[in-house]
């Protein structure tokens, strides 16, 4: 009898195992196991803000510096490269309202703007009055990443120049340089002139012609091959388009450097004289 008993109590022990594995089963799949919980708000969203100016700052008018900080994101050299996870570069802008359009680069209609793989970007010649800085994190091609990572500071800029700029004051060479054209064209990945001359302190128009259907490519200024400083950064147009640049060359005689910022296998000396 003692015997009949314990064989029953283990028939019904082995029972309940077996329908509490069939209903773990049943819950989580065969061949899956209950998700851990994570600890804390860890994500692996990426996140841009701006650590410098802070919101509501008061700068000196001048040369005033955009420091950000970026986590979750790889910063790689726009050259052409398709879009991948995770990868890209940012985009500086001034007084510009965020490029909103997940199907264009993002380019602003209004306002400065600049392509950089740095984490921080220095504005020059930025006058006094009340100004908006924004960054904002793009994919390869310049489109915007969605939802969108941007962050927007407002600054008040005072009359007091730092560094070597002097709010809108225009220097004495580049109102004597007169103003000359250049004619540009892009076509088949390449410019049509790895030379441009421009007399220095010149008021310079660039008429550019983007001839390759559904490429982008715009017209950059640089110091040298390095570009180490920008002189002139060129909005980004997809073939085929036209449009125009206007902008100041250096007072300064000497060799510079231009290329299209999208393919920098494009590119050529800026000769200033």
């Amino acid at each position: 009898m003692a015997q009949l008993s314990r064989l029953l109590i283990l028939t019904l022990v082995i029972g309940c195992v077996a329908l509490f594995s069939g209903a773990v089963a049943q819950e989580y799949g065969s061949a899956q196991t209950p998700a851990v919980a994570t600890a804390g708000n860890v994500t692996n969203e990426t996140n841009v803000t701006i650590t410098s100016p802070e919101e509501n700052a008061s700068v000196a008018a001048g040369n005033v510096t955009v420091d950000v900080n970026l986590t979750n994101f790889t910063l790689v050299e726009p050259t052409g490269q398709p879009n991948a996870p995770g990868e890209g570069h940012l985009h500086y802008y001034l007084d510009a309202p965020i490029p909103t359009n997940a199907s264009a680069p993002a380019i602003p209609a209004t306002g400065g703007y600049v392509i950089s793989t740095n984490l921080s970007y220095t504005w020059e010649n930025v006058t006094a009055g009340e100004h908006n800085f924004s960054v904002q994190v793009v994919n390869n091609d310049h489109t915007p990443l969605i939802p969108l990572v941007f962050e927007t500071v407002n600054v008040t800029v005072g009359g007091n120049a730092t560094g070597n700029a002097t709010g809108n004051v225009t220097p004495a060479s580049a109102a004597a340089g007169g103003a000359t054209t250049v004619d540009l064209t892009a076509q088949n990945i390449q410019f049509d002139t790895s030379t441009i001359t421009v007399p220095a302190g010149a008021q310079v128009t660039v008429n550019f012609n983007n001839k390759d259907s559904g490429i982008p490519h715009n017209f950059a200024v640089y110091d040298s091959s390095l570009r180490s400083k920008q002189i002139f950064v060129g909005g980004i147009i997809t073939g085929p388009a036209e449009t125009t640049y206007i902008f100041t060359a250096p007072s300064e005689p000497g060799p510079y450097y231009f290329q299209c910022d999208i393919h920098p296998s494009m590119n050529g000396d800026f000769i200033v004289e």
